[in-house]
């Protein structure tokens, strides 16, 4: 609301009980009209309070009774409500939908706001979970966990966005090829575990697209990650692969061939 005061004054003292006609072009005076009378207070002061629910620009005057004259306030502007999208654009697949529940480090997405006066500037509650560029409103998931991103308009709006904690957080935690008995205490040692099975990777991928579109794995053209053993795997001292930059998944295309632990074949990518 934005409040307008007019003080009539007579032989240079105020004048109380003396009737103020304000109007409006646009919004509502007093919450339903677009004109008001008020009177004067004691200290010959009428006050009245411009509102609307909409955008848009009003001028408000006010003309006092038996006088002529009628004074006009600058123009002012109303904006919309701020707001932020709860669909989320993945920079990745450029899907548009709800956050997945399943993060990738690193991986990134937009949230957009509307409304306000379009200037907008984003910061994050706890940018050790996820970090959020302050102009473009881009988001990069750092841990797991939960955080705040706040938007403010340049007409000092506030909208907020609540990350909620993923059911699975996947993070390369390796930067070579390692054998499967070091990827498998890497992940331990950071309170996780090695993907279940290849499927649990196909998921991530499918979610959030190539982990190389991302810039926490710029320029790398392969990420194969170790899954976990079977029974029968460990008998035959192998396991299945996947990549989560290629895609490509080892057993595939009716081989039932896999990959050899004993050597530096994929990379320690965690679950927690």
């Amino acid at each position: 609301a934005i409040t307008y005061i007019v003080k009539v004054m007579k032989n240079n003292q105020p004048e109380a009980n003396h009737s103020v006609t304000f109007s409006t072009n646009f919004g509502n005076l007093g919450g339903n009209s677009n004109t008001q009378i008020v009177k004067t207070d004691k200290d010959g002061r009428a006050t009245v309070k411009l509102t609307s629910g909409v955008a848009g620009n009003a001028v408000v005057s006010a003309k006092v009774s038996e006088v002529n004259t009628e004074v006009k306030a600058p123009e002012v502007k109303f904006f919309s409500v701020l707001s932020i999208d709860s669909n989320v654009s993945i920079i990745g697949t450029s899907a548009n939908g709800a956050l997945p529940n399943i993060w990738l480090r690193y991986g990134q997405f937009k949230l957009t706001a509307k409304g306000g006066d379009g200037k907008y500037q984003w910061r994050s509650q706890d940018p050790s979970v996820a970090s959020v560029d302050a102009l473009t409103g881009r988001v990069t998931l750092l841990k797991k966990g939960t955080t705040t991103i706040e938007v403010v308009s340049g007409d000092n709006q506030t909208a907020m966005y609540t990350i909620n904690t993923p059911t699975k957080f996947i993070s390369v935690e390796t930067q070579n090829k390692v054998v499967y008995s070091d990827a498998e205490a890497t992940c331990r040692m950071n309170n996780a575990r090695l993907p279940s099975s290849t499927s649990e990777l196909k998921d991530v991928y499918n979610k959030w697209g190539a982990a190389n579109s991302y810039e926490g794995y710029k320029g790398k053209t392969t990420i194969t990650a170790w899954t976990q053993q079977t029974e029968d795997d460990k008998q035959k001292g192998w396991t299945s692969t996947f990549d989560i930059v290629t895609k490509n998944e080892i057993p595939s295309n009716g081989s039932n061939s896999k990959v050899h632990v004993n050597k530096a074949n994929a990379f320690a990518v965690c679950v927690r």
